[in-house]
């Protein structure tokens, strides 16, 4: 009698997405402009598929938009390594950047050449252990020290690594604002219960129409805003 043996499938493992590219969801671009009135043109540097920037572009403030994605697959309008100084310089001028970057080393010289960049600031989303002062950036925060972070709810970006159940970073995200014209620091946390449009994982997301109905609501003065 032959007898076969049993094979247990094992189970594939969920790494990293190629060029760390996680999707922002919606509620970050609206809670951002919550708290920060962005106008005049605006650069997205790591646009991805657009989530910010869709959201930007029917921001009645936002006079002009570029952006950018290092990927070739990804409709924007340069694609360049925002990582490097000279790409910049080809990039329009521009009041604020307005950006989620790939995390890891990737971005500290992105925000350090959007600070360059921009005329009067950069709104980027970033793991909260930005703040460290890490060799890659330490110079930096100390010169150039955020005006606020808007500190997030963690947001589920992935599945695990056998992609049975969303997960979250070790980190949460939070938004950091360089604004060249404050004068001060703020820290402001924001609990989910606050949030308009607040949705923990992208199978929760809500509709693109809800989101843009969001930013004219915040825009309109029917969401409270905190500007200073």
């Amino acid at each position: 009698m032959t007898v076969a043996q049993l094979l247990t499938p094992q189970p594939q493992t969920i790494g990293r997405h190629p060029l760390n590219f996680y999707e922002s969801p919606s509620w970050f671009t609206t809670e951002l402009l919550r708290h920060v009135k962005l106008s005049g043109v605006i650069g997205e540097p790591c646009v991805g598929h657009g989530a910010i920037a869709s959201l930007l572009r029917v921001w009645p403030y936002t006079k002009q938009m570029w952006t950018n994605d290092i990927d070739p697959n990804k409709q924007a309008d340069y694609h360049l390594d925002a990582t490097l100084s000279k790409s910049w310089d080809e990039f329009p001028a521009c009041d604020w950047i307005c950006t989620n970057p790939p995390y890891s080393e990737f971005a500290s010289p992105i925000i350090k050449n959007a600070f360059h960049k921009a005329c009067v600031g950069v709104a980027a989303f970033l793991l909260t252990s930005f703040l460290e002062p890490c060799d890659d950036r330490a110079d930096f925060l100390q010169q150039h020290p955020p005006s606020l972070v808007i500190i997030m709810p963690r947001f589920c970006f992935r599945k695990d690594k056998r992609g049975t159940r969303w997960a979250t970073d070790n980190i949460t995200i939070s938004c950091f604002v360089w604004d060249k014209r404050a004068t001060g620091q703020q820290i402001i946390v924001r609990p989910k219960q606050a949030i308009a449009g607040f949705y923990k994982n992208p199978e929760q997301a809500i509709s693109q129409e809800r989101a843009e109905d969001i930013v004219q609501a915040i825009a309109s003065g029917e969401i409270i805003t905190n500007y200073t």
